[in-house]
């Protein structure tokens, strides 16, 4: 379910990955069908889908490690391929979307402040805090 939730708050910040996130369900599924859950997201359409799991992350226990593994390797790309102002707007939402429980822990915290430093032009520390974040489970 993590990765399925990573799809959920990427599509929530405006990055939508239709594809990827029923090729992840698919396989999710497939390798365990008798997940009510799963069975659940393969009967919605992919918008309600998004909004289930939306809520989903914030009543069900999950692995935060695995969690935060997916979410960087999504985010990486979309960091090498944007504008960093840009990029920030984003990973500041997004972090305003995470669960309580984890949103204070690093990496994520980083998310809620690293374009801060672009405030005052120093892009080369929003660069470094970025990529420490992204690079945290490598």
């Amino acid at each position: 379910m993590e990765e399925l939730f990573v799809y959920s708050l990427l599509y929530d910040v405006g990055y939508e990955k239709v594809n990827e996130y029923e090729e992840t369900l698919n396989r999710l599924f497939l390798n365990n069908p008798e997940d009510r859950n799963l069975l659940d997201l393969e009967e919605m359409a992919f918008k309600d889908a998004m909004f289930h799991l939306r809520h989903l992350i914030n009543v069900l226990s999950f692995d935060t490690m695995e969690f935060g593994k997916q979410l960087m390797s999504k985010i990486k790309p979309l960091y090498d391929g944007n504008n960093i102002a840009d990029f920030g707007k984003a990973m500041y939402r997004l972090w305003t979307l995470l669960p309580e429980k984890i949103k204070l822990e690093e990496p994520f915290y980083i998310l809620s402040y690293a374009d801060d430093c672009l405030g005052y032009g120093n892009e080369k520390q929003c660069q470094e805090l970025y990529e420490n974040a992204l690079n945290y489970y490598d």
